[in-house]
């Protein structure tokens, strides 16, 4: 894949999320038996990404988890904060003490994406590589922690909502932009960066290219067991793509005229057409093209 056309430094994105804090002794085992991933070893400042799945194998959320002395902050899928807090504290035994509290609108994720964030941060005084993927760095109130999307680092953030406005002012003076939500959409889409459009109920995390974030050997959580059998089986039926076309295409599901269908999660208008996130067959993705009928036809992208 082409590399895409980013910031000479970095853009600021916000992402819309829910935000939940756990608090006990027994919270990361608690959580350790609710979600994809193995969460017993987490230390404090540490960070780990995972799913809570229903007992389909699909998702019901994906959490950005961040272990602050004795609380654990989750922070999930725009919208899904009060199902996902249901959903853990449903799974709570009568002999454990934990609370799952809400958060929402208490913080606000942030992202700086761009062809040198670093410089962003550096000019904070914070030193690029005390950030890294598996913890968070400490700026005030700020959290940062770093991310890669398929060899283009990015930094998230983590920062009280009440301070947000000032602490994008402080990135703008060091070289950030804010985009409009037409460009980060755009962004988004051009670096298969998933959120609640895809990450949803709709799917598996296989069928997302997400299986990293699946630990089959961590021990029971909810579907677990048709995870397994997918794993058994292979490949998934079908898989996350981008598509390039001339034409405009909406979200939603389209029927193919060769036979079978996708899921257009996201689109985004470029000079070329349209670029889009779909989940699509698998044989799409082998062919690298989707015919849609009607002469208009689509590049089919893995991620």
């Amino acid at each position: 894949m082409p590399r895409p056309d980013l910031h000479g430094i970095a853009e600021l994105m916000s992402l819309p999320c829910s935000v939940s804090v756990m608090k006990g002794e027994s919270s990361l085992k608690h959580l350790n038996r609710s979600l994809t991933v193995d969460t017993t070893e987490m230390r404090d400042m540490g960070r780990l990404d995972g799913f809570l799945c229903n007992s389909n194998g699909r998702i019901l959320d994906r959490l950005v988890i961040c272990k602050l002395m004795e609380e654990l902050v989750l922070v999930g899928n725009y919208a899904a904060g009060e199902a996902t807090r249901e959903a853990l504290i449903q799974g709570v035994p009568w002999d454990e003490d934990i609370k799952v509290m809400d958060g929402d609108d208490a913080i606000v994720h942030l992202r700086l994406v761009g062809n040198a964030p670093n410089r962003c941060v550096a000019g904070l005084g914070i030193d690029p590589d005390d950030i890294g993927a598996d913890r968070w760095t400490e700026y005030g109130s700020a959290l940062l922690s770093r991310v890669d999307y398929h060899g283009i680092d990015a930094i998230d953030v983590l920062i009280p909502t009440a301070e947000c406005a000032a602490f994008t002012v402080l990135l703008e003076e060091n070289g950030a932009v804010v985009p409009d939500a037409e460009r980060s959409e755009l962004v988004r889409i051009e670096l298969g960066m998933l959120d609640h459009r895809e990450m949803n109920e709709g799917f598996l995390p296989m069928e997302i290219g997400l299986e990293v974030l699946v630990d089959l050997e961590k021990g029971c959580y909810p579907g677990q067991e048709v995870h397994a059998r997918l794993e058994s089986r292979g490949s998934p039926a079908r898989g996350i793509a981008r598509l390039r076309l001339a034409s405009e295409v909406g979200v939603g599901k389209l029927k193919l005229p060769g036979g079978g269908s996708l899921i257009v999660t996201a689109s985004a208008s470029t000079q070329q057409g349209t670029v889009a996130l779909a989940v699509v067959p698998l044989r799409l993705i082998e062919n690298g093209a989707a015919d849609f009928g009607e002469g208009s036809m689509a590049e089919v992208q893995t991620l």
